[in-house]
């Protein structure tokens, strides 16, 4: 009996030291008028005081686009004249520069466009010696006015094929005399109009080509912009010139566009319309063609008054604030003000309506409880 009495005793004094360990200091002292919070108590809690700010707030419009390139930053390129892919001087991804080699291309339409230039040629050097023999007799009263005006037309029109092919032939990068005087060549080369990327490449080796179909793109990144849509309602908001944040997808970093064309077309589906913004540094990102972007314009701005989302408490459906009335033996007196609020931003609440403050306890006031 005595050794049960013993334990029991034991039993008790662990109970009651359990108790004791376990019972939690209340973070602050409330009475009807002010909140009282000990000094221990503030730095426990990570609590901080601040003062109201003057913060930039922006009215923006939410939408998203993408990253395309403008007309002239666009190149496909295709065959002069149709042919096998000889040859493959690129890869999808590679920076070039204008007039670099991309393709070689040969086949038997190349072949024929040759002789069809040299038979030109040849055919030309004889209709002139006709045309020029019969308009020396005719100046002499010799030969007839009905020969000359036959000889001159055949000759103006062998004159005008044989230019037309010798322009292509240049276009072709072919030597005109060598193919004038027999020479032709086995293949020809396709170069570059821009300099940028390769964006793709739309054949392979031994495929044939024609001249409808673009076998490569190249994209010069210089030549980067933003195209948007923006719903219909919000388009008596928009003008010309205005601010852009973007964000490209895992890239926390913004960057700023400007504006620079509204559309004025409305898609029916979407509801929406197209406009373009000039991006203000191209260099700050690594940005992609047709790149996935949300967008915010930027319609107004002012400067409010603003506090950190953290000093806001909520109670029966109104915004309150701790503000610190005075402090004394290490113990802070905090005075709940009631205020209206506005719109928030980067972690900054507007505030609308609230009396001068000096300090307000900025950080750690979620602990307190103001009911």
């Amino acid at each position: 009996m005595k050794l049960f009495s013993f334990f029991s005793v034991i039993a008790i004094f662990f109970l009651m030291f359990s108790c004791k360990s376990n019972a939690k200091e209340p973070i602050v002292s409330v009475d009807e008028q002010v909140i009282s919070i000990s000094q221990k108590q503030f730095e426990t809690g990570n609590m901080e005081f601040g003062e109201m700010q003057k913060v930039l707030f922006e009215q923006v419009i939410h939408c998203h686009g993408n990253v395309i390139s403008k007309p002239a930053g666009s190149a496909k390129v295709s065959t002069y004249i149709s042919g096998l892919v000889n040859r493959i001087y690129c890869t999808p991804g590679q920076k070039i520069v204008s007039g670099q080699a991309i393709f070689e291309i040969t086949g038997n339409d190349l072949i024929e466009f040759q002789k069809d230039f040299a038979e030109s040629a040849s055919l030309l050097v004889r209709v002139r010696s006709e045309y020029e023999r019969l308009k020396s007799l005719f100046s002499e009263n010799v030969g007839s006015e009905k020969e000359l005006i036959f000889a001159e037309s055949e000759y103006k029109a062998t004159q005008a094929r044989y230019s037309a092919l010798k322009i292509k032939m240049q276009l072709l990068g072919l030597n005109t005399e060598k193919v004038e005087n027999g020479g032709f060549y086995e293949s020809y080369i396709i170069k570059s109009p821009i300099s940028g990327y390769i964006s793709q490449i739309n054949v392979s080796l031994g495929q044939y080509a024609d001249q409808q179909t673009a076998i490569a793109e190249v994209i010069d990144v210089s030549q980067f912009c933003i195209r948007i849509a923006v719903f219909e309602k919000d388009i008596p908001q928009l003008k010309e010139k205005q601010k852009v944040r973007i964000r490209l997808l895992g890239d926390p970093s913004e960057y700023m566009a400007t504006l620079s064309s509204i559309g004025k077309n409305v898609d029916n589906e979407t509801r929406t319309i197209l406009c373009n913004a000039e991006i203000d540094d191209l260099g700050k990102a690594n940005f992609v063609n047709n790149a996935y972007v949300e967008a915010r314009i930027i319609t107004s701005n002012d400067t409010v008054n603003a506090i950190t989302e953290d000093a806001i408490l909520k109670s029966g459906g109104n915004n309150y604030l701790l503000a610190l009335e005075e402090s004394r033996n290490e113990t802070f007196f905090l005075n709940k003000v009631k205020v209206e609020t506005g719109r928030t931003i980067n972690g900054f609440v507007e505030i609308l309506s609230a009396p001068e403050l000096r300090k307000v306890l900025c950080k750690g006031a979620y602990n307190i409880q103001i009911d």
